[in-house]
């Protein structure tokens, strides 16, 4: 399995975690309700896991596995039409165009996870990316006589992550509320 994600973005949400960390004891410090310190510091950090360390992109010889902030999509690859990068990465799938959190404009700096450990061992920019992916596509079948008799059936889900998304509404509420109290 190849995994893309954005090691920029990965970066970010390192320092945020840092922040997020430091930001408890100053609180504790300086606030007239120490109980509400955390609050604040949970959604960044929930904030900093969700939008910036978990999108990627994961290429098995089976499917394509697209995990961005608000759900996780599998496509089989013969699903997959085109990859193109005009925006970013966008999959073309028989379901219509998709487009990434991961890679949002032609610029954006990816890399290649190592299997054994979170390191990024290979830097690719977005049209090298979309070249790794566009070389897993299996080649157009040209139909030659009467369609096949059984047709197997090839894989399009979506699971949205409702909890995560509902987590960074219920998070987002209290720490305002948390952070206008402190």
């Amino acid at each position: 399995m190849t995994t893309i994600v954005a090691p920029g973005m990965r970066t970010l949400a390192v320092v945020l975690w840092v922040v997020s960390v430091a930001l408890v004891p100053l609180a504790l410090l300086t606030a007239d309700r120490p109980w509400l310190a955390p609050v604040p510091s949970i959604f960044i950090a929930f904030v900093a896991w969700a939008v910036l360390w978990r999108p990627r992109y994961e290429l098995t010889a089976e499917h394509l596995v697209v995990v961005d902030v608000r759900r996780r999509s599998t496509y089989a690859w013969p699903r997959i039409v085109e990859v193109r990068t005009k925006y970013g990465i966008e999959i073309v799938t028989s379901e219509g165009v998709r487009r990434t959190w991961l890679a949002t404009r032609p610029t954006a700096p990816l890399g290649v996870l190592d299997a054994d450990r979170p390191t990024v061992t290979e830097r690719l920019d977005v049209p090298a990316a979309a070249e790794v992916m566009r070389a897993h596509l299996p080649a157009p079948v040209t139909p030659v006589g009467p369609p096949p008799a059984t047709v197997v059936p090839q894989i399009v889900a979506h699971r949205t992550h409702g909890w995560t998304v509902t987590a960074l509404i219920v998070l987002g509420i209290a720490a305002s509320m948390a952070a206008a109290q402190l």
